[in-house]
Order: structure tokens, then sequence, then C-alpha cells
């Protein structure tokens, strides 16, 4: 069983690595539940905020939330000029 110490461990060393991600240009694979196709979205993580379950992403697509819960992977990438 874990104790409350190691689980607050856990939960804010999850928070310092995802905010390393915020201001880069991302891939991120998402899957919702009961589905059997994942998404890829592409575009720059604006914002995380971890008490809400969400992500803030700027695509191409424009301004948008993705859930915490339905992320499968995230991968830095080079941003592609157009």
């Amino acid at each position: 069983m874990e104790t409350a110490t190691n689980c607050f461990r856990r939960e804010n060393m999850k928070e310092k690595t995802m905010d390393k991600l915020i201001g880069t240009y991302c891939k991120i694979v998402t899957k919702e539940h009961g589905e059997q196709h994942s998404h890829v979205v592409t575009g720059i993580v604006k914002d995380i905020e971890y008490e809400d379950g969400f992500i803030i992403i700027e695509s191409y697509e424009g301004i948008g939330c993705l859930n915490i819960d339905t992320i499968v992977a995230i991968k830095p990438k080079e941003q592609k000029k157009i």
C-alpha cells in the first residue's frame, strides 16, 4: 500500500515533468474511453491545469483543451514551417 507521502511525491514529480512541456510544440496522442481509434493533435502546449484535469493547446485549428485522462502519449517535436 502506498503512503500519502509517496503519493504526493509522485504527483509532484509528474507536475514538474509536465510543466517542462509548456511552450513547446508537441505531438499528443489521445484515446477516449470506449473508443478503438486514437486521435493525434499537434500544437503548442500553452498551460496545464492539474486540478481541473486538462491541457490547453494552440494548434493550427485554434486554441483547445484536452482531458489529461485521455492522453496516451506526448512527444515534443520540431515545428514545421508553413
